[in-house]
């Protein structure tokens, strides 16, 4: 049977197990197949089933003597017990590839990197097609401020948009003033600035440039501001990528009103959870949990640590981690439950996976020697997104 003669959807059928790569290649092999696979429901069909795999960005910051320009490795991991490598590697465009770049987002075999304190360079690229787009510059500013962004997808208006949010940290405005907020759109090209209510506040240094917690195209980040002269109130900024409006998540009191250095919301899960670390000596950290959204009073907390001196200890189960410098870091949570940490044992940056329902506590020998910094970013499937865009791409 000839291929012109095969049913459409038995082609689809087929096709769509494909890698992106095969794709290409066979859209040269027929018109048919061509206008087929440059469909938007075809491209949406080829996604579904794709498989995930765990993101790791991982650098060994002893590799180079300037640290700022240490190679920077996009690991993809199987999503199995002990983060199994794959194998493969993402390829992302050579400005990439060092520590000053971060991936900020996945989303839809799309990854959006960016680098710096204000978030000026940003592109947003698939690596399956090796294709990206450069970001037009958003606006500077004269006084001293910091940045962040998030990367989503709005099935409105089915575009892919940038947020960036830019926040006053001089003295006389930090935690008193409202963040501007610019909005870029995959579709036009563009960044617009929102006029809209933006609450007065500043993202929380802890976890600002972690992955951000996302519940149904919600984006969400630590955040605080100042309540008289000397205290903070901190909250959950929010942010609906889809109507494009900002929305407050109240915290239990004793993270609200406590002395924890900062809260920062961890990624990974339908629900939404956040991880405070204590001030002070020991240093207590906790994971939270909100099992009814938006109701401040199904906040709970799920697991707890303290740090004492240089050793990490869990009473109730037994845990204990000696020669750790600083408090560990929550990365995510995986799509199994448990969450991934950064610990800093002496130097050596190693990552742990937390089972807080079977109370196991794990290294996955991944890190030591010089590996001191790690971002997790999300799970990532290859795609075609942008096969059919045409405009401002670059091939590399």
């Amino acid at each position: 049977m000839e291929a012109e003669h095969i049913p459409e959807e038995i082609v689809a059928n087929i096709l769509r197990r494909l890698p992106p790569k095969s794709l290409i290649r066979c859209a040269a092999v027929s018109k048919s197949w061509r206008d087929l696979i440059f469909t938007p429901s075809f491209i949406s069909l080829h996604l579904r089933h794709s498989p995930s795999f765990l993101l790791l960005q991982l650098c060994n910051e002893r590799s180079h003597p300037n640290p700022s320009f240490a190679a920077v490795r996009y690991s993809l991991r199987h999503d199995d017990p002990f983060l199994s490598d794959s194998g493969s590697t993402l390829l992302l465009p050579p400005t990439a590839l060092y520590r000053e770049f971060s991936v900020v987002g996945v989303c839809h075999g799309l990854v959006c990197i960016t680098a710096g304190h204000h978030c000026h360079n940003l592109v947003i690229c698939n690596p399956s097609l090796r294709r990206y787009v450069s970001l037009p510059r958003p606006r500077h500013y004269r006084s001293l401020y910091t940045a962040a962004v998030a990367f989503s997808f709005d099935p409105l208006t089915q575009d892919y948009k940038v947020v960036r949010l830019s926040c006053m940290v001089d003295d006389e405005r930090y935690g008193l003033s409202v963040p501007t907020v610019e909005v870029y759109s995959l579709a036009t090209g563009f960044w617009r600035t929102l006029t809209g209510a933006t609450p007065v506040c500043s993202l929380a240094c802890v976890g600002k440039d972690s992955p951000h917690g996302f519940v149904d195209r919600v984006v969400h980040w630590g955040a605080q501001r100042r309540q008289g002269d000397y205290g903070w109130y901190r909250f959950v900024l929010s942010f609906d990528f889809v109507h494009e409006v900002f929305g407050e998540v109240l915290l239990p009191e004793c993270l609200a009103y406590g002395p924890e250095d900062g809260v920062m919301v961890i990624g990974g899960r339908e629900e939404l959870s956040v991880y405070s670390i204590g001030a002070g000596f020991p240093s207590c950290c906790e994971i939270w949990v909100m099992k009814e959204y938006g109701v401040v009073e199904s906040w709970n907390k799920v697991f707890s640590f303290t740090l004492k001196g240089f050793c990490l200890e869990v009473p109730a189960w037994g845990i204990s981690v000696s020669n750790v410098t600083s408090p560990p870091v929550a990365l995510c949570i995986r799509k199994s439950g448990e969450v991934l940490m950064l610990i800093d044992e002496t130097g050596k940056g190693n990552l742990y996976s937390l089972d807080i329902e079977r109370k196991r506590f794990a290294e996955l020998g991944i890190g030591g020697e010089g590996y001191t910094w790690y971002l997790y970013s999300g799970y990532y499937a290859e795609s075609l997104v942008l096969l059919n865009k045409v405009s401002g791409l670059v091939s590399y």
